[in-house]
């Protein structure tokens, strides 16, 4: 994908984004200089905790069919399946994993 590619779908993600909305990006008052953080040159918020998640809700969600939720504090839809996978292979909670735990 070119550059310019990149630059168009992100800005038809942000257009589409309800991420402002959810209980986790209201909770915490902080804001971050992007939103939806489920698109990949974005990722998770370093200014987030978990408080509740509508990503499911949401017309990106739906659109490129994801799976996972919490981008904003859990990280992209790519790594977070990793994730899930290597910890199904290591045989421990993906929260370990993510936390750098061994079992």
């Amino acid at each position: 994908m070119s550059p310019e590619e990149i630059k168009k779908q992100e800005e038809m993600v942000n257009a589409m984004c309800i991420c402002k909305s959810c209980p986790t990006y209201k909770a915490y008052g902080k804001k971050d200089d992007y939103i939806a953080y489920c698109f990949p040159t974005h990722g998770k918020s370093k200014n987030l905790a978990e408080h509740g998640c509508i990503c499911g809700t949401c017309p990106v969600y739906e659109k490129m069919r994801f799976v996972t939720a919490y981008y904003c504090t859990r990280d992209v839809e790519m790594k977070q399946k990793t994730a899930i996978a290597e910890a199904a292979w290591k045989g421990h909670s993906v929260w370990d994993h993510l936390k750098g735990k061994k079992p």
